[in-house]
Order: C-alpha cells, then structure tokens, then sequence
C-alpha cells in the first residue's frame, strides 16, 4: 500500500517501488514556503535519502528562489537523485535555465514521459 500526503498545493506519495512520487497540482505557483512542506512531507513518509519523482500540473510554475533552495542537497536532504516530467514548454524552459544556472548538486534529469522517468530513478534505488 502507498503512503501519501497530500497538501494544499502537492500530493506525494512513498511508492512501493522505493522512491517519492510528487505531483505539483495545477495552477499553483511552488514558493520555498511549500519546498519545506515537501521536505517535512518527505521525512514523515520516510525520512530516508531516496530517489524522487516530480511531475507538475498544467500552468503550475515556480520561481529563482525555489531554483536555488532545491540545488542545495542540504535543503532537500531527502532527495537521492531528483528526475521530472515536464509536460509544457515553459515546464522545459524552466528546467533547462535550473539546469545550466543553479546546477543542482544531486543528478539531474528532466523527461517527457513517466516511464522514462522512473527507469531513469530506479538505477538509484
């Protein structure tokens, strides 16, 4: 059985897979307020170092400042390795400027699929 917690802006699950699941919900703008949320969400579903998965719903965005907090391992102490689904282009353009500016420590990737996604993760479970 999957473990979620779901909040005003996200959902995210504990898969039995082995990694955080989390679903950003449509028309929501994610601030560092609610990346603290995900990180407190994410010690009480298992406080563990492990892969997550973050896809965004349509029109849901974020800002520079949610880019720099969450390249920070130590912000994001939960996260092993982090892989997302992009499903705009704006999503795209946002993750290619995160990408070349705030350089995550963590690896990295952004996908267009689900299943590429997860295959991706699952190498570091």
């Amino acid at each position: 059985m999957t473990k979620s917690i779901s909040e005003n802006k996200f959902i995210i699950s504990l898969t039995e897979e082995g990694y955080y699941d989390l679903f950003i919900k449509d028309n929501v703008e994610i601030f560092v307020e609610d990346m603290i949320k995900i990180k407190n969400a994410q010690k009480e579903l298992s406080g563990k170092r492990i892969p997550i998965l973050i896809s965004g719903g349509k029109y849901s965005t974020t800002n520079v400042d949610v880019m720099k907090f969450l390249a920070k391992n130590e912000n994001m102490p939960y996260s092993k390795v982090s892989a997302y689904i992009t499903n705009s282009i704006s999503q795209k353009l946002l993750g290619n400027f995160y990408m070349k500016i705030n350089k995550p420590e963590r690896p990295t990737r952004f996908f267009n699929t689900k299943e590429d996604a997860v295959i991706w993760l699952k190498q570091y479970i």
